[in-house]
């Protein structure tokens, strides 16, 4: 059997660094670093969150920091695009085939009895690989979530209110991913399916999730009522080792509301990586290494590439 990487980045504001299809001279050194983090884990797939909006763009990227990767990309997502590097032996077989399922729903989030219209500001990204020509496949989808932040000058209430409803999407979102979910693993020879991104969310309720009653990457990983289909989370075990879990955290932020006289920031866990019941078992076609899924290493470098750690982890296939 032979052992796979897949990582998953968040490249704050990729899309700013070009120009004309090409590196801005004064962003050739955070590409540099950018490059760096990713070759230090040297992935066979890659998927990028906020990644540039054109192909040319990416190609010129791969071709001039990343030679041996190609490009797997669908529909634009505009300005915060969702793209896929891979390298071999991991071929395309299809991408950005369930597009369509993930146009505005409706969906009745405070079980009042009144659906609410949902979107999404960047559709989940999906892409079919095969391992070797003809080989094992494997679905990944790549998810941009609804961001909690609130970005506008307010008062505490309609902070508040902002978030509550940043709560309220996020939840809509989660539900029809989970649908999606539910779809493939029900099918009756089913892919293994991995799910990963910034998720915007981490694990338990903050208070306005409280309000809501869910959360986002609970909601996606599945209910205890329905174990068969829920998803399994690679970096879950790191919380299980104390020194670890010190480090178990992708972004940091100051806080929104008090200044704090020490200049401490909020450390937070958004970016997952989620793999399909099946890859936990011995006998599947493609299988989760037990205890692998990691954060990137914090160096230096890592802090001005981007204002996320990447994660990844490690699969096997026979």
């Amino acid at each position: 059997m032979a052992e796979y990487t897949v990582m998953s980045y968040n490249i704050e504001h990729m899309n700013r660094m070009f120009q004309n299809n090409v590196i801005k001279p004064e962003e050739e050194a955070r590409a540099q670093k950018i490059a760096s983090v990713i070759r230090e884990i040297n992935p066979h797939v890659l998927g990028i969150c906020e990644a540039a909006n054109a192909p040319a763009e990416h190609s010129f990227f791969i071709e001039n920091y990343l030679p041996g990767y190609q490009l797997a990309c669908g529909v634009s997502r505009g300005g915060q695009n969702l793209v896929f590097y891979y390298r071999e032996p991991f071929r395309l077989v299809a991408v950005d085939d369930a597009f369509s399922f993930y146009e505005p729903w409706e969906a009745d989030i405070e079980n009042d009895g009144l659906k609410e219209v949902h979107k999404w500001e960047r559709k989940p990204l999906e892409a079919v690989f095969e391992i070797g020509a003809g080989g094992q496949r494997i679905r990944l989808i790549m998810v941009h979530a609804k961001s909690k932040g609130v970005f506008s000058v307010v008062d505490i209430y309609n902070f508040q209110k902002i978030s509550l409803a940043n709560r309220k999407r996020l939840l809509g979102q989660a539900i029809k991913l989970k649908e999606r979910l539910d779809q493939l693993t029900s099918e009756p020879d089913p892919v293994p399916v991995m799910v990963m991104g910034d998720m915007n969310d981490g694990p338990g309720m903050d208070p306005f999730e409280m309000m809501v009653g869910r959360s986002f990457v609970e909601t996606v990983m599945g209910s205890v009522y329905d174990p068969g289909r829920i998803f399994h989370n690679t970096l879950w075990w790191m919380s299980k080792d104390p020194a670890l879990k010190k480090k178990l955290w992708t972004v940091d932020f100051p806080d929104p509301i008090v200044k704090h006289p020490m200049g401490y920031r909020h450390r937070v866990w958004l970016d997952h990586i989620l793999v399909s019941q099946d890859m936990l078992q011995p006998d599947s076609s493609v299988r989760y290494v037990t205890n692998s899924g990691m954060i990137a290493s914090g160096r230096r470098d890592a802090w001005k590439a981007s204002d996320h750690f990447a994660v990844y982890c490690g699969i096997e296939a026979d």
